[in-house]
């Protein structure tokens, strides 16, 4: 009796174990704790997906590049504020105004957030100093992500499988024509 008991809370664990491998479908990262929603992801690569002239182009596809550009972009943010690097509401209007692309999506409630914080992390990585800061933050950042969007190398600050890769001196662009 005691060994079918063992056997049946031997196999709940390896089930409670195989659940956790999967991540939580409502999560798609992690980033020193701080939750990225899947529902976020979606919202913004749907809103990418609208907005490209590419008929090939699905909110799917996106994903993985959303991911990676929120991940990197929170990252961006804490080294800019722990450096003391001011990107102006006018600098990141200037960048905004610049790319129709991103203008389009900055109109769009679902992406606006997600522009807003790309393009001021995109200004902070565009100096010397601030690459450093950048690079400096991530080797002290956790991440986590879902492993059904990619595998995070902490290495390269990028994500695997599904992204073309990348590293930390930069931010993954958006993908334009």
């Amino acid at each position: 009796m005691r060994s079918v008991k063992l056997a049946a809370l031997a196999a709940a664990g390896v089930l409670a174990l195989a659940g956790c491998a999967t991540g939580n479908p409502q999560v798609a990262a992690y980033v020193d704790g701080s939750q990225i929603s899947q529902a976020q992801v979606d919202q913004v690569s749907q809103a990418l997906a609208d907005t490209s002239t590419d008929t090939a182009d699905t909110a799917g596809g996106f994903r993985s590049t959303v991911v990676q550009i929120i991940i990197q972009s929170k990252v961006a943010l804490k080294a800019a504020e722990a450096n003391q690097i001011v990107i102006t509401e006018t600098q990141r209007d200037q960048e905004i105004a610049a790319d129709q692309t991103l203008a389009a999506l900055a109109k769009n409630p679902a992406s606006t957030d997600f522009i807003n914080d790309y393009v001021e992390a995109k200004l902070v990585v565009s100096t010397e100093a601030g690459q450093k800061a950048f690079s400096d933050q991530f080797a002290k950042t956790t991440v986590t992500v879902n492993p059904r969007l990619g595998t995070w190398d902490p290495q390269q600050g990028t994500l695997v499988e599904g992204t073309a890769g990348g590293s930390i001196s930069s931010l993954a662009p958006l993908k334009q024509e």
